[in-house]
């Protein structure tokens, strides 16, 4: 095409009468192409310099007066998206995709507009042309990168999972093992504190893999709370009572200070989140306080018809934190006391854990302290309170009384000797009658000659693995009990769990407390019989 000679003043003359000056320098200095043809003649009569640029067109090009047909029959890519109502016919207010060619033959992809408009009393139609082909360039990069980031996120998931379980399984051995070795009578003094030594050092090793676990899924985001009602001045009285033996064989005090209004509130949150923040500052404390005590103290700011704001405090006599280093210490993996990482051990989780967690539940985790002075953390929390409805009755066992299982009929599926073992052990001293299947079929098999009262059964197993097996025993009794016994520690194992067909389940290593109260829990009825 040859560009006409035209004055400049001339193509202004050609702009539609209606448009006003400042749509007429949107026109002419706009970044997208505009092009404007006349509906009826389908001839084109003007456009703005940005579609020379986008066309690369030559400057002695000039595309008036030729039909709009012939323009996109010279630049339109041969596989173009609506190739054919861009050839014939393009409607009025229409949007969509196009491939156009340069005039030097370089492909790009690009977004048309058509608006439709009067001028000189004759229907016209401008044509809006952006090239965005780096948009969609960035944007397919950034679907790859996604795609990648996503199945990387899966694959590390899947790691964490893998190694929680090849890494708990061990453990439960030793830990399993150190727990049945101090139910002997008559140990010596020597042997049992070597025993324990065992026992907290593998505990120990256990909490560093919850911790990598727990900041896992914590940074991928899918951590959830899980709604309980529960007490809460219950829930931390056991909370500290379980921390009394730790905090007296270092001599050092633990005081709890609660709130008298506490007694008789009861919240609707995530009891074990909440638990194991004031647990890891409890713990921290402990590690960084040579003498001297801790105090927890929670105290009841409000109270209203609908939630709670309550004030959480942890504040010890321990070595204290320099101040230039209070901003560091919820960053990950870093120590309190980096200058002395063999005296104080651990990862370097626990507060930056605690600090996200506190997050999540709407709050912030604060600290003040000074070099050797002590330490105190605090955070504030608004909770909401259960609703006053019937709860079901807990059995409930007097004080010094111990569970009764004696005669409950439980079905153990495990493949691992060593587990199995263990477990069969603490159920032979708890006076149970116990048979024994190493994966799925061989459980299937004992379930049509013999009658349990529940059973204990492991997810991951050759032959037939745990789920599909409860599958199985789900078609023919939907009333046995059969709690999960498993060491994979998984995201979502609570709703994992129960929509599976659970009715609980038990994590390696397994708590020997624990397990026999909830034997207790789901085949209370069953008793041995008394000569």
């Amino acid at each position: 095409f040859e560009r006409k000679s035209q004055p400049s003043s001339d193509i202004l003359s050609t702009k539609p009468t209606e448009l006003s000056p400042f749509e007429t320098a949107l026109f002419l200095s706009g970044t997208d192409g505009f092009l404007i043809f006349d509906k009826e003649s389908l001839q084109i009569e003007d456009y703005n310099r940005s579609l020379d640029d986008i066309f690369e067109l030559d400057k002695t090009v000039d595309l008036r007066g030729i039909y709009i047909s012939q323009f996109m029959m010279r630049y339109l890519a041969p596989d173009s998206a609506n190739l054919e109502l861009l050839m014939n016919h393009i409607p009025d207010n229409w949007a969509g995709e196009a491939n156009f060619l340069t005039s030097s033959k370089r492909r790009f992809e690009s977004s048309v507009k058509s608006m439709p408009f009067q001028k000189d009393q004759r229907e016209h139609l401008l044509l809006s042309i952006r090239n965005v082909t780096e948009i969609t360039r960035a944007k397919e990069e950034l679907d790859i990168y996604k795609e990648k980031m996503e199945k990387a996120a899966k694959a590390k998931a899947r790691f964490l999972s893998s190694m929680s379980h090849e890494l708990r399984t061990p453990l439960n051995g030793i830990i399993g093992t150190s727990n049945l070795m101090l139910t002997e009578k008559n140990l010596p003094e020597n042997i049992k504190t070597h025993i324990n030594i065992l026992r907290y050092s593998s505990e120990h090793m256990l909490g560093i893999i919850n911790d990598i676990l727990d900041f896992s899924k914590i940074d991928a985001g899918k951590l959830e709370l899980k709604m309980k009602s529960f007490n809460l001045k219950a829930t931390l009285d056991k909370l500290t009572n379980s921390f009394l033996n730790e905090y007296k064989s270092k001599s050092i005090e633990l005081v709890f200070y609660a709130d008298p209004n506490l007694e008789k509130l009861k919240v609707l949150t995530d009891e074990v989140k909440l638990t194991q923040v004031v647990a890891n500052l409890l713990s921290n404390a402990l590690k960084f306080t040579i003498s001297g005590k801790v105090v927890l103290n929670v105290k009841v700011n409000n109270v209203t018809e609908k939630n709670t704001t309550l004030f959480f405090e942890v504040e010890d006599t321990g070595i204290g934190i320099a101040k230039e280093k209070h901003e560091e210490i919820f960053n990950d993996f870093v120590q309190v006391n980096d200058d002395d990482l063999r005296r104080f051990d651990g990862t370097g989780l626990g507060l930056t854990i605690s600090e996200k967690l506190v997050k999540i539940f709407g709050g912030e985790l604060k600290v003040e302290s000074e070099l050797g002075k002590g330490s105190r953390f605090y955070f504030t929390l608004t909770l909401d309170l259960a609703p006053l409805l019937q709860q079901p009755k807990e059995k409930i066992i007097a004080p010094g009384q111990v569970a009764d299982i004696r005669g409950v009929r439980v079905l153990i599926v495990e493949d691992n000797e060593i587990n199995a073992g263990i477990l069969r052990s603490f159920l032979l001293k708890w006076q149970t009658v116990i048979k024994e299947a190493r994966h799925g079929v061989q459980a299937l098999e004992l379930l049509k000659y013999h009658k349990f009262d529940l059973i204990l059964m492991d997810l991951e197993m050759p032959e037939m693995d745990g789920y599909t097996t409860l599958k199985k025993v789900r078609e023919t009794d939907s009333v046995i009990p059969i709690i999960a016994f498993t060491a994979a520690l998984l995201e979502n194992m609570d709703s994992l769990v129960t929509e599976s067909g659970f009715n609980d389940y038990v994590l390696k290593p397994f708590r020997p407390a624990e397990l026999k109260k909830k034997i207790e829990y789901y085949a209370p009825h069953r008793k041995i019989e008394y000569a």
